[in-house]
């Protein structure tokens, strides 16, 4: 649980830099993002909505044993404990809805939305730098960084969150700005976006040492970070560029 209020008793860093790192990737992908802007600013504002909520749902699944004890803390979010998996799934679902409802097509509206996907992403892992979770094993090595554990205590550790950070903002600007080919079909970016943040969660989550339930000695993490892994090369081979399909030189 985060427990360092900043404002007002309730307000905490965490929360702050969600709100501030939500605020800059919706903004930026509304500048991008050249028709509709108004149409936009409420889809990402739906995004986000249902997103925490999905977020704050997978963390009370995954600590039910607690939470049935403690019901009352589970709408108190300024407490902490968010999953990406249930926030992505929100995200997924919200998307979905919009595309069913309104008939906005999918791939488009999931690539105008890539920088709010970034932002969220690296506020993911700087939150978890001081928030007692992504943590690495301890070393005295020259490229360790101070973290914060679940008990409160700072040490030396591999600089996970800040790799997840640095390798997580890199691809997604990478997708976002790669040229791709003519006959590339929409969405080809965000299933590029989503098969790299997952392929970088997946491998660093193989070197997290902060307590986390696990299934067949894998966390929770690094199998949705396989699941979603497929879902993107899926993808990436069905929007991918046909059109030299089955050509050979004269």
């Amino acid at each position: 649980m985060i427990n360092q209020p900043l404002f007002g008793g309730f307000l905490t860093p965490y929360a702050v830099i969600f709100a501030f790192s939500a605020a800059l990737g919706l903004g930026l992908s509304i500048w991008l993002y050249r028709e509709d802007k108004i149409f936009l600013l409420d889809i990402g504002l739906a995004i986000l909505f249902v997103s925490l909520i999905g977020a704050r749902a997978g963390f009370v699944l995954r600590n039910l044993s607690y939470f049935k004890d403690n019901p009352l803390e589970i709408p108190q979010l300024w407490l902490g404990g968010l999953s990406w998996p249930g926030a992505l799934i929100g995200a997924i679902l919200t998307l979905g809805a919009i595309h069913l409802l309104w008939k906005e097509p999918l791939g488009d509206l999931a690539e105008a939305l890539l920088p709010l996907l970034g932002f969220f992403v690296l506020a993911a892992w700087l939150t978890g730098w001081g928030s007692g979770i992504a943590y690495g094993p301890r070393t005295d090595a020259w490229f360790g960084i101070t973290v914060r554990d679940n008990l409160g205590l700072t040490d030396r550790r591999w600089p996970l969150p800040l790799l997840g950070a640095i390798f997580s903002g890199v691809w997604t600007a990478g997708s976002i700005l790669y040229p791709l080919k003519r006959g590339h079909k929409p969405g080809f970016r965000a299933a590029l976006a989503a098969a790299g943040l997952s392929g970088i969660n997946l491998i660093i989550s193989l070197f997290r040492v902060d307590p986390a339930p696990a299934l067949a000695n894998l966390r929770w993490e690094s199998w949705f970070s396989i699941l979603f892994l497929i879902m993107g090369m899926a993808l990436l081979y069905l929007l991918k560029d046909r059109t030299t399909d089955g050509q050979t030189d004269p």
